[in-house]
């Protein structure tokens, strides 16, 4: 017994060993500034968990656009020249692999594990579900849903002030929508009104639960969860696992083609049912956990600057005025019509440049050199990460962007009214300016339908509802700053908003 306890102590004592040489590495003339921090082994793991944009930033300063930081054991170099950024993007995926880090998130967070897992192959097999011809099924059934939700609800329905939470609004009613155009409705008839009230009260139960799971998510990829979160995550994860149970998913009426692919797609790949739950549950958060922060911060904006509502009401307006309908007596939006809203698109592409924060990272499998736009050539190790954080730059870079702090809703607009494109650094233009959806072969496929989804629920909202804010003064809200990195940013408290049906 003393023997075995004696060989654990000697195995542990080896590894932390081990752990604190890899952590005393040294910077090698051909390799990007090296920064360890001054705590071994988990060097800048706090400041970078912490608030990562403004560590990053202040990393900027002192070493410039590239420069790797000890995080927790591993090293990552971060990439921040955007004339650069195609170096990474598309690169090889033998050098550069984005699989085993998104694996890893994917079992601290979801507990997936799915064998032979490509997120490439994975990508081109669903693109066509969510794109092109698949593109107006998803919209006509998107605009059922809200209009399930916003306009067929008695609670919604008075001429009377009602207060509301705008992130809880918006969250709440993007994503139940957003659940019921992908997974299904409970009954096949949109319009009938019992199958409106199983709709209604199905979808809520799954916003409530995911909601409550979200609040611990970004903890759970840090692997921060205490003990008591841990168990609230459990649970909270087993009671969504039996609401997208295979049996629950088969019975459901208005199926996309994108949740019959999917299905397909992991019993191709061998998952066994009881897997495939923890799988849905991933894709929810992964289609539906941006749109409605996205909605949040784009209404918010509205109601901060009158004159960027009053453009986007106009031109909202102007379209269904075309029509010559009123959107209540409409069956759907076209997407000639959501093709025609500039204003709007530099309203949401405004908003998304000051609120999507993602990381783009990848894996380094071999040693290899990367060779930037300026010509510079910097080599990096096998094992560690690359990683690059375009909501510093491009998207707040002040060499691109006037006062990048400040929401402007016609920053992406052109004095004829068509998309600006052009913007620069160092006197070059820029190829990626604005990176909320990706770039290249990690572009979110599922872009086009998440903005006609956005619009959708705007025109809505806009065109049947009164809205502003209870408070005219309140200060917009400062980021949750554990988000950064995972997409959209959500905000540190709610806004109280107040509405009603317009007379």
């Amino acid at each position: 017994m003393c023997w075995s306890l004696a060989a654990a102590l000697l195995g542990t004592l080896l590894l932390l060993l081990l752990l604190l040489l890899r952590s005393r590495r040294t910077r090698l003339p051909s390799e990007p500034p090296l920064d360890r921090g001054f705590v071994p082994w988990l060097g800048h793991a706090v400041e970078f968990g912490k608030d990562a944009a403004s560590f990053l930033s202040q990393m900027k300063q002192k070493h410039g656009d590239i420069f790797t930081i000890q995080v927790a054991g591993k090293f990552i170099t971060i990439l921040l020249d955007p004339h650069s950024y195609d170096s990474v993007l598309w690169e090889s995926s033998c050098q550069l692999d984005f699989s085993k880090y998104a694996c890893l998130l994917m079992d601290r967070m979801f507990d997936v594990k799915l064998p032979d897992y490509d997120p490439t192959e994975e990508k081109v097999m669903l693109r066509s579900a969510l794109q092109n011809k698949n593109l107006p099924s998803l919209t006509k059934a998107m605009f059922f849903n809200l209009q399930t939700l916003l306009l067929s609800d008695p609670s919604n329905l008075s001429r009377q002030w009602r207060d509301e939470g705008l992130f809880h609004l918006s969250y709440s009613m993007m994503l139940r929508a957003g659940y019921l155009t992908l997974y299904g409705n409970e009954e096949e008839n949109y319009n009938d009104p019992s199958c409106q009230n199983k709709d209604r009260a199905h979808s809520a139960e799954v916003y409530n639960e995911f909601y409550k799971l979200d609040q611990l998510l970004m903890s759970a990829a840090r692997s921060t969860l205490t003990a008591a979160e841990k168990k609230e995550a459990a649970s909270l994860k087993g009671h969504l696992w039996k609401l997208l149970s295979v049996k629950r998913l088969n019975s459901k009426a208005n199926k996309s083609l994108w949740l019959e692919s999917y299905k397909l797609h992991l019993e191709e790949l061998g998952v066994d049912e009881d897997m495939q739950p923890r799988a849905m549950l991933m894709q929810l958060w992964a289609t539906q956990g941006n749109a409605g922060p996205a909605v949040f911060w784009l209404l918010l904006f509205l109601l901060k600057h009158p004159a960027a509502m009053a453009a986007v009401q106009g031109e909202v307006e102007k379209i269904i005025r075309n029509r010559g309908q009123t959107m209540k007596q409409m069956q759907g939006i076209s997407q000639e019509m959501l093709d025609s809203t500039p204003v709007f698109d530099s309203v949401l592409n405004e908003t998304l440049r000051l609120t999507a924060a993602p990381f783009i990272s990848r894996e380094v499998l071999a040693d290899m050199n990367l060779r930037l736009a300026d010509g510079r050539k910097f080599s990096l190790r096998k094992e560690d990460r690359l990683c690059l954080f375009p909501y510093l730059s491009p998207q707040m870079d002040s060499e691109i962007y006037e006062e990048p702090e400040k929401f402007k809703y016609d920053r992406f607009l052109n004095a004829d009214k068509t998309e600006k494109r052009d913007f620069y650094k160092g006197g070059e233009r820029l190829k990626y300016y604005n990176m909320p959806w990706g770039a290249g072969i990690n572009t979110c496929i599922g872009k086009f339908h998440a903005v006609n989804s956005i619009k959708q629920f705007v025109f809505i909202l806009l065109t049947n509802f009164d809205l502003e804010l209870k408070d005219p003064e309140a200060r917009i809200p400062g980021y949750d700053k554990g988000r950064y990195g995972f997409g959209m940013l959500q905000p540190k408290n709610d806004i109280m908003i107040r509405y009603k049906l317009k007379d």
